[in-house]
């Protein structure tokens, strides 16, 4: 199991020219890791790492933009794989270009987080990276206890190696003290010719073919050495690794034991048999974190296709657009030459209703003129009509008159026909 307070034992360079991005992402980075360099351009961050790097300060961890002013996070990394190779890098960008992608790519890039940052999906690309370092870092501590141990263990016990026929493939310096054969002797032999005729064959073939099998055999054997003579080891047998067909033999002096010895050779045999325990644990762990790589490798080119199919697309889509651009290019022509026609028209059609407004408002001054004049003219006609009337019954009158003195002077003239 990874243990997440190992991130408090890294530094990580944080490279990112956006200001309010750079602040909120810090502070989830600080909670995180035990040092965050910030920086605000590739050049800084380039700066940065050289310094450290030159100094023996190592940068666990890179976390950078692409796109930034100065030097961008490309050229950035690029510069820093002439310092170091295998520096883990995660890329932050707004915008996920091919070009950029498979760039990447080639500059060992760890993972690729689109913005806007996702902060759990970013801590697990995080652990997923230092997993591996974590690991890596235990099975190198271990060994190098491991060696140490062998170092020490050189100095009072007999080692060597053995093939799966049994055959010495190396042997240390104590075994051929012991034995009296030479390097290049004892790798003739086999580990028959070492154990003493007295053990019974049988029962030495048959530990031999269960240690082949993967099985420890510990106990006390008797040895002969090149000049015939007998010497005693407590042993332990054991396979190197499942994937290796090599043992070795770890034996301690039965003539010269001690409790010391004793006791070291427990801790010893402890610390062997814990490390061939962890060794398979860190083996398979190393095992899956490779998998889960070959795995993102796989998303990666899936990812690359996909998007060099959308680049295919998008510039399929960009060449309708243009076409589409230019036909509305010559409608916006033919319709500005409508507009400007239709506009003409309306000045024309403006000026002749105004031209008729002017008319209208003529007419209608003349028709008031006329009106005026009429109504002058009515008045007068009504004023000769009482007039005439008048004149009419004053003629009238005059008839009455004129009849009436008619009547008179023939009664005048013809007085007869008036008695009559």
């Amino acid at each position: 199991m990874f243990d997440k307070t190992f991130l408090k034992n890294l530094t990580v360079l944080f490279v990112e020219d956006e200001q309010l991005a750079r602040e909120k992402l810090a502070k989830l980075l600080d909670k995180v890791f035990k040092n965050v360099i910030i920086c605000e351009n590739g050049q800084e961050g380039l700066n940065k790492f050289t310094t450290r790097f030159n100094s023996d300060e190592k940068i666990d961890l890179i976390i950078s933009d692409i796109n930034m002013p100065i030097m961008n996070g490309l050229e950035m990394l690029e510069k820093i794989r002439d310092l170091d190779k295998e520096v883990p890098l995660i890329y932050t960008t707004a915008r996920s270009e091919s070009e950029n992608i498979l760039k990447a790519v080639s500059l060992n890039v760890s993972h690729y987080i689109l913005k806007p940052i996702d902060s759990e999906d970013l801590l697990k690309k995080v652990y997923e990276i230092c997993e591996k370092q974590y690991v890596e870092k235990k099975l190198e501590d271990t060994k190098t206890e491991l060696e140490n141990y062998i170092n020490a263990i050189n100095k009072v016990a007999v080692i060597y190696k053995l093939n799966i026929e049994g055959k010495v493939l190396n042997a240390n310096n104590m075994t051929l003290d012991i034995s009296g054969y030479s390097k290049d002797e004892i790798k003739e032999l086999s580990f028959h010719d070492l154990v003493h005729p007295d053990i019974p064959k049988t029962s030495v073939n048959r530990s031999w073919e269960d240690i082949k099998k993967g099985k420890s055999w510990t106990g006390n054997t008797k040895y002969i050495t090149k000049d015939k003579e007998a010497f005693y080891l407590k042993c332990s047998i054991f396979k190197l690794s499942p994937e290796l067909d090599e043992f070795i033999t770890i034996g301690f002096s039965l003539n010269e034991e001690n409790s010391e010895k004793r006791e070291f050779k427990k801790k010893v045999m402890k610390a062997i048999q814990e490390f061939k325990k962890n060794e398979m644990n860190y083996k398979k762990i190393i095992i899956e974190q490779n998998e889960k790589i070959q795995d993102l490798e796989r998303k990666l080119l899936r990812l690359i296709d996909e998007l060099k199919t959308e680049k295919e697309k998008t510039s399929s889509r960009q060449r309708q657009l243009e076409h589409y651009e230019l036909q509305m290019h010559n409608v916006d022509e033919k319709y500005d030459k409508f507009m400007k026609d239709l506009s003409k028209k309306r000045d024309e059609q403006a000026r002749e209703i105004n031209e008729l407004k002017n008319e209208k408002l003529l007419l209608k001054n003349k028709n008031n003129e006329y009106e005026a004049e009429i109504s002058a003219t009515k008045k007068e006609l009504k004023l000769l009509m009482e007039t005439n009337e008048q004149k009419n019954k004053k003629i009238l009158d005059l008839q009455d008159v004129i009849n009436s003195l008619e009547t008179k002077i023939k009664e005048i003239l013809n007085p007869d026909e008036a008695s009559h």
